[in-house]
C-alpha cells in the first residue's frame, strides 16, 4: 500500500510538472512582448511630460508688453493667436489623464505577469492559465494601439500649438 502511495505520488508529480511545462513557451512569449510595450509606454509617458513641460514654457511667450504700443486691430489678432494655442494644448491635459490611467491598468496586469512568471519558475500555476495569457496577449496588442493613439494626438497638439506659437511671433515682429 505504501509503495502504491508513492508510485501515485510520483505520477501526480510528473503530471503536474509536464501540466506546467506546456505554458512555459506562452509565458515567455508573453513576457518578452510585455517588456518590449512597457518600454514604448513608458517611453510615452516621458515624451508627454515632456511634451508638457514644453508646451507650459511656450505660453510664457506669448505675453505682451503692457508698455508696447499695439494697435487695438493688431491686439485682437494677437488675443485670437493666443486662443488658438490655448485651445490646442488644453487636449494635453485629458491626454495626460487618459494616459495615467491606462498605465494604472497596466501595472495591475504587470502583478499578473508576474505571478505566471513566478508560477512557471515553481511549477505551480493557478486557474485558468491560458485564459491569463490571452488576457494579457490582448493587454500587449491593445498596448500597441494606445502608443500610435496617444503618439497621433500627440503630435496633433504640439503641430498645432506650434503653428500658433509661430504665427504669433511673426505676427508681433511684424508690428515692429
Amino acid at each position: 500500500m505504501k509503495k502504491l502511495a508513492i508510485l501515485f505520488s510520483l505520477v501526480a508529480i510528473v503530471f503536474a510538472c509536464k501540466n506546467v511545462d506546456q505554458f512555459r513557451a506562452p509565458i515567455e512569449a508573453l513576457t518578452a512582448d510585455w517588456e518590449k510595450a512597457s518600454t514604448a509606454l513608458s517611453g510615452l509617458g516621458t515624451t508627454i511630460g515632456a511634451t508638457q513641460t514644453s508646451l507650459a514654457s511656450l505660453k510664457d511667450s506669448f505675453a505682451i508688453d503692457p508698455k508696447a504700443k499695439i494697435a487695438p486691430a493688431m491686439m485682437t489678432k494677437l488675443d485670437s493667436i493666443k486662443n488658438v494655442f490655448t485651445t490646442s494644448t488644453s487636449g494635453m491635459e485629458s491626454i495626460a489623464s487618459a494616459f495615467t490611467t491606462s498605465m494604472t491598468n497596466w501595472t495591475s496586469l504587470s502583478e499578473k505577469v508576474k505571478g505566471l512568471k513566478e508560477g512557471l519558475a515553481s511549477g505551480k500555476l493557478n486557474g485558468d492559465v491560458m485564459a491569463q495569457i490571452n488576457e494579457l496577449k490582448n493587454a500587449v496588442t491593445n498596448s500597441s494601439s494606445e502608443v500610435e493613439s496617444y503618439t497621433a494626438k500627440l503630435n496633433t497638439v504640439k503641430t498645432d500649438a506650434m503653428a500658433a506659437y509661430d504665427m504669433f511671433k511673426q505676427t508681433l515682429m511684424a508690428k515692429k
